[in-house]
């Protein structure tokens, strides 16, 4: 079980990827979300906490905030946060993201992880209209 965020400061880093020549760039968006709870969960890398959430996919490049959760706090905190995310998403891209390039690394900002779970609709619910 994952523990609790209340008492620890969540930052919201937004990381843009560019697609290479390789077409499995296009079949694999990096996220943390599970079908099984149908909501984005808590995964843990070296010295941090985080959640992937997708924000933008187009055919020329992928936005995805990236959650990090860090118990500490000031100036320092700050840095050592940057130097995680980019050990973090140099990593990710060696690894597991092949097809992507690092765009940029956008800086961390004070941010709220979603908590909500996301409900499948009938098709009735998403027209509004009864079939």
């Amino acid at each position: 079980m994952v523990p609790s965020r209340a008492s620890h400061k969540v930052e919201k880093v937004t990381i843009t990827l560019l697609h290479t020549s390789d077409e499995s760039s296009f079949r694999h968006v990096p996220s943390t979300f599970s079908a099984t709870n149908r909501s984005y969960a808590w995964k843990h890398f070296e010295q941090i906490d985080y959640m992937i959430v997708p924000r933008k996919v187009s055919s020329s490049e992928i936005k995805v905030d990236l959650f990090v959760e860090t118990p500490g706090k000031g100036k320092t905190q700050t840095l050592s946060v940057q130097k995680a995310v980019q050990s973090f998403v140099k990593s990710k891209i060696e690894s597991e993201w092949k097809g992507l390039k690092l765009g940029g690394i956008g800086r961390p900002t004070a941010g709220e992880a979603p908590g909500q779970k996301f409900k499948r609709g009938t098709i009735e619910e998403i027209l509004g209209v009864s079939l």
